[in-house]
């Protein structure tokens, strides 16, 4: 029997509590399709995508009235006091009914600078027993096509948790937040934004290496704005528009992006935030990107994490307090603090993570396949498994943000395959004992999911050998290195830690045993290292992949420019020729330059990025004990 359904059976079980508040998940797909068919063929003669796109909002809109009557609360956000005095009441209006779920509608007129396509944001809430919210976002506009996969399926999957939330028995516990983004699309998408931005980095090496330092700077400068800059207007102007009390409430923010083809992207770095990311680090979210991941691992869902291309609407939730300006103003007020003696607290900042589904070719309208910003982008190329993909990591999100527990026992025993062992000290009682640290470490995309157990353990000292009888879970996670998830529960407990070097380790637990073993060679040693180092590299790369762009850009034109020197030297009729015709050898030698470059960016780069991830893994597997071969759990006697 294939491993990954058994797997999927096994925790099933475990999972019900997660997905058991909304519909089978089956049933919600082939509804979410029969939705995107119905919204793209629904445009009418003469009028266009986003002009349809406004349309359909607003009849959705008319549908919650006439199916909730009373329970519909409709404003306008406006940036005057009476506007806002009228928003409020209304608001705690909402807020303070205690019989069936609510939702106060927003609606939003972007100005005339974030217009580009759609002119509307519409904000739906649900508020809940807590004033904090979580923001399920998605743009609803479309660029050149019916976007059935971009954006359509973002925009049906959230009004189908609207509608679950407005037919449930009480209001949530969390206030649900659902925005349907305007203007997110600027058209420049996939190979099309990569080729401008391979352009404007060696029109900026050209300019370094002559030394026109005004031309560098524009270069330097317009390359952002080729990649992303025009994008997701509609809701930086939403997130411009919120009070601070506002902000203060929003707890994490999840966009849904083209999620009807290809496999999964929980974005931790893309190419259209790198610039910012690379002046001004955003901060460390990946406690929250760990949540999506943690969805994922539990259903076996493949995915990725870096996107080569733009990015989507929760960009504008990261940039909030990450600008230039605040943060030299904050620095100047850490200072103030600091020397007065005085405690500091940063300003609040929101943790925010994206669901994109991609394949090959799909965001690159020139490329044979491509579909997004063409009339490609139809109904007949959504397919359930992203879909539902989604839809099982959006539960799962909903589930523990809301304050639910999770899952107790994501693996069976017989399920890992690597073990490290450690001694623990310290916490309130000052004890001392023993975890188990399990890695799985066998999904298809070579992603782990580890398991934390206290355990009794027995040691032979002489032969670097134990034996261990698990005991309780205390927690697990996804964190690729071991050493990091027992560092995690740790801190957490106020413990410390020391990893405890065995050659063999039998582990038992209700009547199973699995033997472990240490199988690491000089060799195997020196190789763990230099993967490490790969993935340390790889890592930085994707941190900061504009520069990396840049720096190999750099490096091609150098050596370009040596081998022509080399020519020139050695080969005096070659240098003739090519001054000749300096017409056209100087562009096809830009041109090479450019092709190089472009190949680079949108296929060999994005690939090392993602492979940090394999290399890390790999080197923390080679460093734990591991499962013997032919090691199959048996029953003791």
């Amino acid at each position: 029997m294939d491993e990954q359904p058994k797997e999927f059976c096994h925790q099933q079980g475990s999972l019900e509590a997660v997905h058991g508040r909304w519909a089978p998940v089956e049933a919600r797909v082939a509804t979410l399709r029969e939705d995107i068919r119905r919204a793209c063929a629904s445009r009418l003669p003469g009028e266009n995508h986003n002009r349809a796109n406004e349309r359909q909002v607003e009849e959705f809109i008319a549908r919650l009235r006439e199916d909730f009557p009373g329970r519909i609360y409709e404003f306008v956000r406006a940036r005057d006091a009476k506007a806002g005095e009228v928003f409020a009441h209304g608001w705690e209006d909402a807020r303070c009914r205690e019989d069936s779920p609510c939702v106060v509608i927003e609606r939003q007129r972007l100005s005339p600078w974030a217009l580009r396509t759609t002119r509307w944001n519409y904000v739906f809430t649900v508020p809940g027993e807590n004033r904090e919210s979580f923001v399920l976002v998605a743009h609803y506009d479309t660029w050149r096509g019916p976007g059935a996969d971009d954006n359509t399926t973002g925009e049906e999957i959230l009004k189908q948790y609207l509608l679950a939330d407005l037919n449930g028995e009480k209001r949530p516990r969390l206030t649900h937040t659902y925005f349907l983004a305007g203007s997110e699309e600027c058209g420049l998408v996939g190979l099309l934004s990569q080729l401008l931005l391979a352009a404007g980095i060696i029109v900026g090496i050209q300019a370094l290496q002559q030394e026109q330092w005004w031309r560098l700077a524009v270069a330097l400068a317009l390359c952002p704005l080729a990649s992303y800059r025009f994008g997701v207007s509609g809701s930086r102007e939403y997130v411009r528009a919120l009070r601070a009390e506002e902000l203060d409430c929003i707890r994490a923010v999840v966009s849904v992006d083209s999620v009807g083809e290809g496999r999964l992207f929980i974005p931790r770095s893309t190419l259209g935030a790198d610039l910012i990311r690379a002046l001004i680090p955003y901060g460390n979210y990946d406690a929250f990107t760990d949540l999506l991941e943690e969805g994922a691992h539990l259903h076996g869902i493949k995915y990725n994490n870096y996107l080569a291309g733009g990015t989507t609407d929760h960009l504008s939730f990261l940039e909030i307090n990450n600008g230039l300006w605040t943060r030299v103003r904050e620095s100047f007020r850490w200072a103030l603090h600091w020397v007065s003696r005085r405690p500091y607290r940063a300003p609040r900042r929101i943790p925010a993570s994206a669901l994109v589904a991609m394949s090959p070719g799909k965001a690159s309208p020139v490329v044979f396949g491509g579909k997004i910003h063409t009339p490609r982008d139809v109904p007949e190329r959504v397919h359930a498994q992203p879909l539902q993909e989604a839809l099982l990591i959006t539960d799962y999100v909903f589930h523990i943000l809301e304050g639910s527990p999770r899952v107790r026992k994501p693996r069976k025993l017989d399920e890992f395959h690597y073990v490290r062992l450690y001694e623990i000290q310290g916490g309130q009682k000052q004890r001392f004992e023993y975890w188990l640290v399990f890695k799985d470490a066998i999904e298809p995309n070579r992603r782990n999911l580890n398991a934390v157990y206290q355990a009794a353990v027995e040691f032979d000292e002489a032969k670097k050998q134990g034996t261990a009888r698990l005991g309780e879970i205390l927690g697990w996670g996804v964190d690729t290195r071991l050493r990091d998830e027992v560092a995690e529960i740790c801190a957490a407990q106020g413990k410390t830690f020391r990893r405890v070097r065995l050659d063999q380790l039998t582990v038992t637990s209700d009547g199973t045993s699995i033997r472990f073993a240490r199988l690491l060679t000089v060799a195997d040693s020196l190789q763990r290292h230099l993967l490490r180092t790969m993935a340390w590299a790889e890592r930085q790369m994707g941190g900061y992949s504009l520069l990396t762009f840049f720096a190999i850009a750099y490096l091609i034109s150098w050596a370009v420019g040596k081998g022509l020197s080399l020519g020139f030297r050695h080969w005096f009729a070659f240098q003739s020729w090519f001054f000749h015709y300096q017409a056209v050898t100087f562009p096809l030698v830009l041109l090479f330059q450019l092709m190089l470059l472009l190949y680079l960016m949108v296929r060999a780069i994005p690939t090392w990025i993602d492979n940090h991830y394999r290399h890390e893994n790999r080197a923390d597997n080679m460093g734990s004990l591991r499962r013997l071969s032919g090691s199959s759990p048996f029953a003791q006697g």
